[in-house]
């Protein structure tokens, strides 16, 4: 809970001091400039170097991995960005039907079963999940998680 309400503040922080700093600086261009309006400036400077600041303090484990790996482009090494998640999703999502009840060792009629029970049709047993999903207005990894719910059971 806590992460979702900093990020949504840090968005919200980051929008409106972007903005103050280019009104001002725009009141700048125009030849507008006063007190109020450097002290604004120089204010909404401030607060932005301290909501980065902030953001960077919390973020750090994400920012040295992110380091890492940015170095490690120019080294050569190989480079994954992508999660464990994303690595399921892309290996089940061009799976068959057929292939799918194999995979979590189910019989097509439990897997049936399975989409039946969430209002998921599909032709046949060798269409793919991903068109599965499409088919149904469904993304593909909660399809996903459905079998792995029934499994778990």
């Amino acid at each position: 809970m806590f992460e979702v309400i900093y990020k949504y503040l840090t968005i919200v922080f980051l929008i409106v001091l972007i903005g103050l700093l280019s009104f001002t600086a725009y009141l700048f261009v125009v030849n507008e400039v006063n007190l109020d309006t450097i002290f604004l400036h120089k204010i909404a400077g401030v607060l932005l170097l301290v909501v980065t600041f902030i953001h960077i303090l919390i973020r750090r484990k994400k920012l040295k991995k992110l380091t890492k790996q940015f170095f490690n482009i120019f080294r050569g090494k190989k480079v994954t960005l992508d999660n464990d998640m994303d690595l399921l999703l892309h290996m089940l999502e061009n799976k068959s039907i057929k292939e799918l009840s194999s995979i979590f060792n189910l019989k097509e009629k439990e897997l049936n079963e399975i989409f039946t029970k969430n209002s998921i049709s599909y032709t046949s047993n060798t269409q793919i999940l991903k068109e599965v999903a499409k088919q149904n207005s469904y993304r593909t990894f909660p399809l996903i998680v459905e079998i792995i719910k029934y499994k778990s059971i």
